[in-house]
């Protein structure tokens, strides 16, 4: 049986540096790089007519003409996970899960990947709000016992469905415990975030509480999946950080694979953090009040992820030399 990983998190928090170590196992296929795919960061939301991007991609950039444009654009980066959740949040309810648009997802993602590999690896931000829905669809109906050959004979979604000995109904299949994908979700700190955002012309002048507001939404939606998922993993950026060949190690034995046969060459900063809480130390000098407001509406939520603002109002002797790009 193949496993599908699947990668998803807040924009700007940590999934990419997460993709790059795990796709270095030899035994892992990716989409490659953006010249490989012509989508940016060779993400799989931007491969496919399934399901919506959610202007991701699409956003106006900012200029002399436009310099909140932002306000006039529903969705996007930064703001897409604020629109009607009937939009942005999937379920395994959606009228979306059909066998047609199964056959369209892991045909045209199947194009990229290598088939010969056992684990299949997809990387999107926003995986991390439809979670729910993309267990439901790809692991419709799969069947055990895959070979590549028949996968190379019949497609990727063909012969999950089907199998190579006859059909069987999508309860049977699910009570069996036929589950082809998994999830890996990495968060991390919403100010570092927010302020991580600003470096994209469509966010640069998007008012922090918004980009916070986006980022509560999209760890709430992917905390209340996580109940719903069969395999799914969550990791802090700022722990992955700190022991990126541990977390590697857990992840690979999840997935089935020899962490050994693994050799990382991505180099991983340690906290990265550290400017934007620099930065977010001098504008705090003149917004005591915007600080005490971001406390007051998201103080709470952002706690029981396991995360807390009021640290960064705290502003002691920050020390330059840890300060490293993302």
């Amino acid at each position: 049986m193949k496993t599908i990983l699947m990668i998803g998190g807040p924009h700007r928090g940590g999934t990419t540096i997460l993709w790059k170590c795990i796709r270095e196992h030899p035994d892992i296929s990716d989409f490659g790089d953006t010249t490989d795919t012509a989508a940016p960061l060779s993400e799989g939301i931007f491969l496919q007519e399934v399901y919506p991007n959610f202007g991701l991609g699409n956003e106006p950039l900012g200029g002399h003409a436009n310099r909140k444009p932002w306000k006039s654009f529903h969705g996007g980066l930064g703001q897409f996970a604020l629109q009607e959740a009937a939009k942005v949040h999937l379920t395994e309810k959606s009228a979306l899960v059909t066998e047609e648009n199964q056959a369209k997802l892991l045909n045209r993602f199947g194009y990229f990947w290598n088939m010969s590999k056992p684990v299949l690896l997809e990387k999107s931000p926003p995986n991390a709000i439809i979670s729910r829905f993309l267990q439901a669809l790809i692991n419709l109906n799969v069947q055990p016992h895959v070979s590549p050959a028949a996968i190379a004979k019949g497609g990727l979604s063909s012969v999950l469905r089907k199998g190579e000995g006859g059909g069987r109904s999508m309860r049977e299949s699910v009570s069996k415990g036929n589950d082809v994908v998994r999830f890996l979700f990495i968060t991390r700190h919403p100010l570092a975030n927010a302020l991580a955002h600003r470096a994209w012309p469509f966010c640069r002048q998007m008012p922090l509480d918004r980009i916070v507001a986006n980022w509560v939404k999209v760890n709430e939606y992917m905390l209340q999946d996580m109940d719903h998922l069969r395999h799914v993993k969550l990791i802090k950026m700022e722990d992955f950080q700190r022991d990126p060949d541990r977390y590697l190690r857990d992840v690979y034995e999840w997935i089935g694979l020899d962490p050994d046969r693994a050799n990382r060459t991505t180099l991983v900063h340690q906290n990265t953090n550290q400017k934007y809480k620099k930065t977010y130390c001098k504008w705090l000098r003149k917004n005591h009040d915007k600080h005490a407001q971001l406390e007051a509406v998201f103080g709470d939520r952002i706690r029981s992820v396991g995360y807390d603002i009021r640290e960064w109002s705290q502003c002691g002797a920050i020390n330059s030399s840890e300060e490293q790009g993302k």
